[in-house]
């Protein structure tokens, strides 16, 4: 059975450019990222985009690039937090491979977004702003992330390679379940 891509969706900070790069090691694939793709593709990062042209820009351009994504075939993809909020890119990614989620509870998010200072739609906030805005959009979120195939907790209880391999042990079984069943 030919699964298509794997693609990591989650929140900002729950670990999708590490634990991807190191499954698509792990399952001799290419990795792309589309934050880096968007980036690439304008010439500036993430964060003077958003502040330079605003987040509706910054979707058009991810949508292209998530479209570009699922275009390439039998790799490994990290989705921007966002990404599939827009039903396009839902519709485009879920057509073309595997789904999955990583997910970390709120301290740990605020943990690891709190270590980088480039994250646009967490800048200038408090602490505690962090955890009410990152609490608020989890909720809002929810219902997409529910679509994945695949749900895996990012915690700090495990490395990037405890996970990476449970991951790839978690689609192994999918795969092989999807097999009996066809």
């Amino acid at each position: 059975m030919d699964i298509g891509s794997v693609f990591l969706t989650g929140f900002m900070g729950v670990g999708k450019s590490k634990v991807g790069s190191l499954l698509a090691w792990k399952m001799r694939r290419d990795f792309l990222d589309t934050d880096k793709l968007i980036e690439a593709r304008d010439g500036r990062a993430i964060s003077f985009i958003f502040e330079e042209e605003g987040e509706e820009y910054f979707r058009e351009l991810e949508h292209i690039c998530v479209v570009e994504a699922c275009a390439r075939g039998d790799v490994v993809v990290s989705l921007g937090g966002g990404a599939i909020v827009c039903s396009k890119n839902l519709q485009a990614v879920r057509s073309a491979g595997i789904l999955v989620c990583l997910q970390a509870d709120v301290d740990t998010i605020l943990d690891r977004v709190s270590r980088r200072d480039d994250r646009p739609l967490l800048s200038g906030l408090s602490e505690v702003e962090k955890r009410i805005k990152i609490e608020g959009m989890l909720m809002e979120r929810a219902p997409y992330y529910d679509q994945a195939h695949i749900k895996i907790l990012s915690n700090e209880g495990a490395t990037p390679e405890e996970t990476a391999d449970r991951l790839a042990e978690l689609l192994e079984h999918w795969i092989e379940e999807r097999n009996c069943t066809d």
